[in-house]
């Protein structure tokens, strides 16, 4: 049973990195056209504003990804502590950050579950501060 669990999360944590590669791919394209087309950003306003757009799309990839988890705590019949999608997602959301407040804790196996989603979220966020960092370093290397 718990090889399975095991296998369930390593499954998921495949989808969350397939998910956000997609996402910096995405990222990635939409800064180089931004770049080609108007070159670099030379005003603050617009730097602040291309950068803040960058972190809201890796936040909207790292959104979906806790998604996927919780559709996967909310359909398991084994789970009974999430009744419901909000549940769901705020204790998987809590768990990818890594900050687990704890008012919401799973029993027997399912605790590896969620520390490898755990895992996978440190990988993810340390992950979406590089690519923010490089993008930051890309809108900013044409400054005169």
């Amino acid at each position: 049973m718990l090889y399975e669990k095991i296998a369930l999360a390593m499954s998921v944590m495949f989808l969350c990195t397939f998910i956000h590669a997609l996402f910096m791919v995405v990222c990635h394209r939409a800064v180089d056209r931004r770049l080609a087309r108007l070159g670099p950003a030379r005003r603050p306003f617009y730097r602040t504003v291309l950068i803040w757009v960058i972190i809201m799309w890796m936040l909207l990839g790292i959104v979906v990804e806790a998604s996927a988890w919780a559709f996967i705590y909310l359909f398991n019949p084994w789970i009974t502590v999430l009744s419901d999608f909000q549940s769901a997602f705020y204790f998987s959301l809590v768990t990818y950050t890594t900050l687990g407040y704890g008012d919401i804790v799973l029993t027997g196996e399912w605790r590896i579950f969620s520390a490898i989603q755990a895992a996978t979220g440190t990988i993810i966020f340390g992950w979406t501060t590089a690519l923010i960092f490089y993008f930051i370093q890309r809108i900013y290397k044409h400054d005169p």
